[in-house]
């Protein structure tokens, strides 16, 4: 499962780039279901797929690839006239990768212990 969800979430980085600035799309899709929802929504699935993807340090490797991840995609949008860069997008994508890694590692956590206590 690790092997394909870190080119998915490669392919998945390339259709939000390229799906994200197309004219009139964008604002189409933030205006029907909100600007920093779609980023929050859209980080926080990217995030988990590095996740799962990375066997030494996950957390920090997603926070980190996010980040900048979120950066490309902020730099990117300030090249286009009808498209604007925003720190307020950076800080929901970094918010989404936060709270997804945490997530995460509690789950992991928690299905360590148990699978810990049904073992013995």
């Amino acid at each position: 499962m690790a092997k394909i969800c870190l080119p998915v979430a490669a392919f998945f980085f390339i259709v939000l780039i390229t799906v994200g600035n197309l004219p009139g799309l964008a604002a189409d899709m933030s205006d029907a279901f909100g600007d920093k929802r779609l980023h929050l929504a859209a980080y926080a699935f990217l995030t988990g797929l590095i996740y799962v993807s990375v066997n030494r340090r996950p957390a920090l490797v997603a926070m980190l690839a996010v980040t900048a991840l979120g950066v490309v995609d902020e730099s990117i949008q300030s090249l286009f006239p009808y498209r604007e860069a925003e720190l307020l997008d950076l800080l929901a994508d970094i918010s989404a990768a936060g709270a997804t890694v945490i997530s995460l590692h509690i789950g992991n956590a928690a299905i360590g212990s148990f699978r810990a206590v049904t073992k013995s």
